[in-house]
């Protein structure tokens, strides 16, 4: 995921702009990228979590509950660490419970993935991209839950 632009008069979105009116200014862009990402074309409410001091120069996250048209609702959480060498560095999971096999959602919502293994022996791995993975695991009977995770800097 790139950034697409850069925020010059402001975020974009309640989140980002919740997080920029409580002082996070360094990492503005990167939650603005990442909350539409996570949010975009839902409903959805989010928990922030902000330091007592020092905003702009600490590490910030928000948790969001999704609900996205034709799809089991979803959990996701988004941390951003300012960094002054690269700007801000960024990660979100993304949980959501399928009643439906891991191979089903596999072939279904994440096509194209390539099976990477397994971590343990019962978390099946997909990659979906250098710093993006999904993990699958089976829950009761014949459903799954699937963690999409990725790390953005």
């Amino acid at each position: 995921m790139r950034l697409l632009r850069d925020i010059t008069s402001g975020p974009t979105n309640q989140i980002a702009t919740a997080m920029f009116s409580s002082g996070v200014r360094n990492c503005a862009n990167r939650i603005d990228q990442i909350s539409n990402f996570l949010t975009r074309d839902t409903r959805s409410s989010a928990l922030l979590f902000l330091p007592d001091r020092d905003p702009d120069n600490s590490m910030v996250s928000v948790s969001v509950e999704v609900q996205r048209e034709g799809t089991p609702r979803a959990y996701g959480s988004a941390t951003f660490s300012p960094n002054t060498a690269i700007g801000c560095a960024g990660s979100y999971e993304y949980v959501q419970y399928w009643p439906e096999s891991c191979n089903s959602v596999a072939a279904k919502y994440f096509k194209g993935a390539a099976s990477a293994g397994s971590l343990g022996g019962e978390i099946a791995i997909l990659t979906i991209g250098p710093s993006a993975r999904v993990f699958l695991m089976r829950a009761t009977g014949t459903s799954c839950v699937s963690i999409k995770k990725e790390l953005i800097k």
